[in-house]
């Protein structure tokens, strides 16, 4: 018999992940059914990596096919390793795409729109910016999902997603005969890198019109509570700016210099506080009213309950009980009022009621809890054999299954990690590196970046015009501008004034002849007009520098009749 768990090692040693593997899981996909319909749902039948993997098909004449999902989701500074923060990003863009997980805003929108644009490889091109009103075209057949514009508020076809996923994003590995298959959620229009917006690929004979690269990624739409007529109108309608919106903010992005590394990290920090992030969904009826639904989310920050028109949202510290009965399941918790507070649920089938209890305990205990304690670790059932065989022999193995899979805490997971690079010899990032500036913070750097160096530009242009000013200014009399050469020395080092009452050369002592009048070139000449209009004062009432008073007085001595 082959353990789960020993499936999903060697996915990740394929994919090159020796640590941070407690972050995944997998999820079985039915036979006939495509990678993605496994999410058809966010009540996800996650595979308990404990137990031995002929626990979950009966037939033993098919490959048994799993989709490896991220189970538990953390924020990017908390992730060491590049492979796992990609497989975060891929998992992320798809469920952005798909609906899982709304922005909170259409600026949001636009924000995450230019992250994904920068993570792709995509380079900002002012040509393809669309203009204000401009629809988008529509897109052929054999298009990804995000590449058709969503209508309204529908999400894109998921069996669209699970072709391209089955075909372009499986990494396959085999182990005894079990082939076991590893979804990525990738996506056909991703380009090389240093790709220019806009610009598309196109392979296999394929006849895709090029489409407006802003149009593909403007598929993101906003989350709105039901029943807020107003917060419903304002988000529905979508802006006419908005695909300019996404050009700007993919613009700041360019001019920062941001990396698509850089960009997969910070759309994994923005994601963090959107609705739906890493939250499960489990829907069923209330025990007492069975014509009332009622809807249990579970995330990393607590339980989201939603009956009929109200929201309550119960931290993981208020939970006192859960319990699965067959489809049965109940939940006891604290409300707000300090009230202990019960709700029974009857769910579809008694996996969906397993699930659920095994996901309030694993996320409560991953995202909250300092270990594992052994409660939780040692807690299984038995089937019938196993059940009557236990009757004789407590300690026996035979068809015990474990409920939970959860073996370390988030911070567990956190330092096994960097211990585990450190004795690899990998170096690990500093401080300064895993949590590097928002693109804010970069654009504001930028822009003080050249600020400066206008600034220090000035300053030079401002020296280099006193410089030319001090070169063309005659040093006997420190006023004039240097106009006459003598001959036939042919040395330059005076104005006409002072040029008529030398008899000899200021420089090499040679007899003057003959003067002659002189002309600076055309830019020397446009250079000392621009010194003298950005000085305060004439040239006459500058006060003559140190240096120059010492020519002066060098050149003058000589010349006293």
């Amino acid at each position: 018999m082959i353990d789960s768990g020993v499936v999903k090692e060697k996915v990740c040693t394929d994919l090159g992940i020796f640590c941070e593997t407690d972050y995944f899981g997998l999820i079985p996909v039915r036979d006939g059914d495509s990678v993605a319909d496994v999410d058809e749902g966010t009540a996800k039948q996650w595979i308990n990596l404990r137990n031995p993997l002929h626990l979950y098909t009966n037939d033993r004449t098919h490959p048994i096919v799993f989709s490896l999902r991220v189970k538990f989701w953390v924020p990017a500074h908390l992730i060491l390793q590049g492979s796992v923060r990609t497989l975060f990003f891929m998992q992320a863009r798809q469920e952005l795409f798909d609906g899982h997980l709304r922005p909170g805003s259409w600026a949001n929108a636009a924000y995450l729109a230019a992250l994904l644009l920068q993570a792709d490889g995509f380079k900002y091109d002012p040509v393809m910016v669309p203009s204000v009103g401009e629809t988008p075209i529509a897109a052929s057949a054999s298009s990804s999902p995000e590449r058709r514009p969503a209508q309204g508020l529908r999400r894109p076809s998921k069996r669209k997603c699970s072709e391209i996923e089955c075909k372009r994003g499986s990494v396959s590995s085999q182990s005894n005969g079990n082939a076991t298959t590893m979804s990525l959620p990738l996506d056909e229009s991703v380009p090389p890198a240093g790709q220019a917006a806009g610009t598309q690929t196109v392979g296999d004979g394929a006849t895709n019109a090029p489409k407006n690269i802003y149009h593909r990624y403007g598929a993101l739409r906003p989350a709105f509570e039901d029943g807020d007529e107003d917060r419903t109108a304002e988000v529905a309608v979508q802006p006419d700016n908005f695909y300019q919106l996404i050009a700007q903010e993919h613009e700041k992005l360019s001019r920062i210099g941001m990396t698509p590394t850089s960009a997969q990290y910070w759309l994994l920090e923005e994601i963090c506080s959107l609705v739906g992030y890493g939250e499960e969904i489990f829907e069923g009826v209330t025990m007492a009213e069975p014509a009332v639904v009622c809807k249990i989310g579970v995330s990393p920050h607590g339980l989201t309950i939603v009956k009929d028109d109200e929201k309550y949202s119960v931290p993981f510290t208020a939970v006192k009980a859960a319990k699965s009965v067959k489809r049965s399941f109940r939940l006891t918790y604290m409300n707000e009022n300090h009230e202990e507070t019960h709700v029974e649920l009857k769910l579809p089938n008694h996996r969906t009621a397993a699930s659920l209890y095994r996901a309030i305990t694993e996320k409560h205990v991953f995202y909250s809890c300092e270990t594992v304690r052994p409660i939780v670790t040692t807690q299984f059932i038995r089937d019938l054999k196993g059940t009557i065989v236990s009757m004789f022999n407590e300690d026996t193995e035979l068809g015990k299954r474990y409920v939970f899979d959860i073996q370390r805490t988030c911070r567990e997971v956190y330092d096994a990690a960097r211990r585990t690079l450190h004795a690899r010899g990998i170096k690990i990032a500093s401080s300064a590196d895993e949590h590097p500036e928002t693109p804010a913070e970069a654009l504001d750097r930028l822009e003080e970046t050249l600020r400066t160096r206008q600034d220090e530009s000035g300053q030079l242009e401002k020296l280099l015009d006193e410089r030319i000013r001090e070169a063309i200014t005659c040093p006997i009399c420190a006023d004039g501008e240097i106009d006459t050469t003598f001959l036939p020395c042919g040395h330059m080092t005076a104005c006409r004034a002072c040029a008529i009452q030398c008899d000899r050369c200021p420089l090499c002592r040679a007899n003057i002849e003959n003067t002659s009048k002189i002309f600076l070139p055309p830019l020397l000449q446009s250079r000392k007009e621009s010194a003298g209009s950005n000085a305060s004062r004439r040239p006459s009432e500058v006060t003559p520098s140190i240096e120059t008073r010492a020519v002066k007085v060098a050149v003058q001595t000589p010349l006293v009749q």
